[in-house]
């Protein structure tokens, strides 16, 4: 990348890992659903869970060993997760652009929903971002280059990358779609770059391959689970729309800027050099756009035909989509490089967090940031104090929220016993659940059946404030029987 991009590239880093860190810091009062989870799975180093390949979690617990067991180290991975993905689609866009085009896609991509409003509810989704557009940049350099060294390096990112969420796979039939028809990228791979590249990949997901061997195959499962939920809620057409339409307004300043300019401007001319080689480069990027920067969003759409979708699925397939559209309005999206943009670009985010910031006061009955969590967390480990004076708590058992949010706000390590469910919760085992007890958050007639010594307890009621209505919390005590190591 050139200085300017350099410059470009790391502001923007500066701007999202403050901005978009502290807007959601100071606008909930209780952390998000999927960052939730992610905390309660990143209690335990594990290679799998019963939803996901564990990336995420992995992420959490690196980020909390620095900067403590707190809300705001959920939305400080959401940050870094964004900035990691920014700096790949500024070295991508260089290849394909030239320098203020570059700058200009990179701040459409900022634009995205997926940066802004969607970005602070750390997942799989979030994780899959970075490793996509990483994926891609090691990719469009090992074609380049032919080395077997960032093959093997390709391997692991793509290893990386699927251990975020298997949707990575769809990057794979699409490379293969560019070497079949391309001659010109053929021709820049050999079958010692495919064994290097397989062996990288091998060497990092091979032991989440082995997890689900040993855990019968669970996150496929819960897939299929997922599946049913959505051909219940609407046809497989109906999804497919809903999908694309999310994927289209997720981008709307990209298309307000290209049919502006589209209108506004004539097209350059791509490709006019006489020179062979230039002629080439250009045929090889248009390819490498096409098939790596559109294909699997496309061949996703196309799975949609047959099985529902989910539209925030396609929030770590398009890092590229900016500079598909750069690239081919011909010199038009360079206009945008000036300090009025730059400025309106300022401006727009901060509206956007004005209005981050102000849906929680809208939203006081309904919003889960507006949640007592924190309130709820102190009351739960004030009654347990109560009740087993010299036994510190240390297993928690309900819905991941719920649990999660109590542990989050708790010192020391609290399990999150998912469901009161071994097999949903691995690293809680019968015997720690004798001799620890545990708290049992919402607990079900089910649970509450499976637990027979357990108490039900008094409701735990948290009075209405300016952020939430009053709130009852119905719970249950084990009382614990041994030493708690």
């Amino acid at each position: 990348m050139s200085p300017l991009i350099k410059r470009f590239t790391w502001g923007l880093i500066l701007f999202q890992m403050f901005f978009w860190t502290l807007v959601p810091w100071v606008s909930h009062h209780a952390p998000p659903l999927d960052a939730t989870e992610m905390y309660g799975w990143s209690l335990s180093f594990e290679w799998g869970f019963y939803k996901h390949p564990p990336m995420p979690p992995w992420i959490v617990a690196i980020v909390q060993s620095i900067v403590g067991k707190n809300m705001f180290s959920l939305f400080l991975c959401a940050s870094l997760a964004i900035s990691a993905t920014y700096y790949a689609v500024a070295w991508l866009a260089s290849q394909f652009l030239d320098e203020k085009e570059s700058v200009v896609a990179l701040f459409l991509y900022a634009l995205t929903i997926y940066c802004h409003l969607w970005s602070t509810d750390f997942n799989h989704n979030q994780i899959q971002m970075t490793f996509w557009a990483w994926s891609l940049f090691v990719l469009y350099k090992t074609l380049q280059s032919k080395s077997l060294s960032l093959a093997f390096v390709l391997g692991a990112v793509m290893g990386l990358n699927a251990l975020s969420k298997y949707t990575a796979a769809f990057i794979v039939p699409c490379a293969l779609l560019l070497l079949v028809f391309s001659k010109q990228w053929r021709e820049q791979v050999n079958l010692k770059i495919f064994i290097v590249a397989t062996l990288g990949f091998l060497l990092v997901f091979g032991p989440h391959l082995w997890w689900l061997t040993q855990h019968d195959f669970m996150p496929f499962r819960y897939v299929t689970e997922r599946f049913d939920e959505l051909d219940q809620s609407k046809s497989n057409f109906l999804s497919l729309l809903d999908y694309v339409g999310n994927a289209f307004i997720a981008h709307l300043f990209l298309w307000i800027a290209a049919v502006f300019y589209v209108a506004k401007l004539k097209p350059k001319n791509l490709g006019s050099s006489s020179s062979t080689a230039i002629e080439l480069q250009t045929l090889k990027n248009r390819q490498f756009l096409i098939y790596l920067g559109l294909g699997p969003f496309l061949l996703s759409c196309v799975v949609g035909i047959w099985v529902p979708l989910y539209y925030r699925w396609a929030t770590p397939m398009l890092p590229m989509l900016t500079i598909v559209l750069a690239y081919f309005l011909r010199g038009r999206l360079a206009h945008l490089f000036q300090r009025k943009y730059l400025i309106a670009f300022i401006l727009i985010q901060f509206i956007f967090g004005i209005v981050y910031i102000g849906k929680a006061s809208l939203n006081k009955n309904s919003n889960r940031g507006n949640y007592p969590a924190p309130e709820i967390a102190q009351m739960v480990h004030k009654n347990w104090q109560t009740l087993y004076p010299n036994s510190p708590l240390r297993i928690v058992a309900g819905g991941e929220w719920e649990a999660g949010f109590i542990s989050l706000f708790n010192a020391g390590k609290i399990y999150v016993f998912t469901q009161a469910d071994y097999q949903l919760a691995p690293w809680v085992h019968p015997e720690m659940v004798k001799n620890c007890g545990m708290v049992m958050i919402s607990p079900s007639q089910k649970e509450l059946n499976q637990f027979p010594d357990a108490k039900v307890q008094a409701p735990i009621v948290i009075p209405p404030n300016s952020l939430y209505q009053e709130v009852i919390i119905n719970w249950a005590s084990l009382a614990p029987q041994g030493k708690c190591d």
